[in-house]
């Protein structure tokens, strides 16, 4: 059977408007400019991607994470962008990759604010199970999306914010936090009678926690809040993020 090239046109045409035929022109290009150089670029197809947030971006995203022969800054953009479109399904991948020692730093820490932004909390609380012995920048991500649920022992104050991972303030707290601690002078706090207390750096929590076997009561927090803070405002650390918990001590 032979056609004419004005019947093959025709038919070829039918055949890219049929439905399931189409082919998605809007996600493919913005897909590429999560790896684009330029910031604002990358930044908006991510926001583009967003508003998008169907199921065959989702698709693309996890596609683009999974392939290895993409680049880390790719992978790491699209993983951002599957947080922010906040779709339980991709909860799962999101952890693997959060939990993968082996996986690339900057891939588990965007997967780690990525779970906070989806607030699945069997998946953050997952995050819980993490070594103490893990890179200092991962706990500290952890515990920024662990700040806001209910902690596994008693809290009787919390003061400060822990500052949004790799901001200034952010590393400024972590390079400062030591000094911080070290600086205080222990025994300006008010005494708690019938206590035992120590002041140190939780690293998975993020704060600086006062630990005591008594409820210091609000105007004594106050106070050694307000100690704290001072010594923190030398180092150019506001809003220092202080804790007060439930803790007992054996000094045999």
């Amino acid at each position: 059977m032979k056609f004419t090239r004005s019947v093959a046109i025709i038919l070829f045409a039918l055949v890219i408007m049929s439905p399931g035929c189409v082919e998605d022109t809007n996600v493919n290009p913005l897909i590429e400019d999560l790896d684009h150089e330029n910031e604002s670029i990358s930044s908006g197809a991510m926001d583009e991607l967003v508003g998008m947030g169907d199921e065959k971006t989702i698709v693309s995203l996890v596609q683009v994470v999974q392939n290895k022969n993409n680049s880390i800054e790719m992978r790491k953009n699209a993983i951002t962008t599957l947080g922010k479109i906040g779709d339980n399904s991709t909860t799962d991948l999101l952890l693997d990759i959060s939990m993968n020692e082996s996986e690339n730093k900057y891939l588990r820490m965007a997967s780690i604010l990525a779970l906070g932004d989806i607030g699945d909390e069997e998946s953050l609380g997952s995050l819980r199970g993490l070594s103490n012995g893990e890179d200092g920048l991962i706990l500290y991500h952890a515990a920024y999306v662990l700040a806001p649920l209910n902690e596994t022992y008693e809290v009787y104050g919390t003061y400060g914010e822990l500052p949004y991972p790799l901001t200034e303030e952010q590393r400024s707290y972590r390079n400062n936090v030591g000094e911080i601690v070290f600086g205080v002078n222990f025994s300006e706090f008010p005494p708690i009678e019938n206590s035992s207390m120590c002041l140190g750096h939780a690293q998975k929590s993020g704060y600086i926690q006062v630990m005591t076997d008594v409820d210091p009561g609000t105007s004594s927090m106050d106070e050694m809040y307000r100690i704290i803070s001072t010594e923190a405002e030398k180092r150019g650390v506001y809003q220092v993020p202080v804790r007060f918990v439930y803790g007992t001590f054996s000094f045999a």
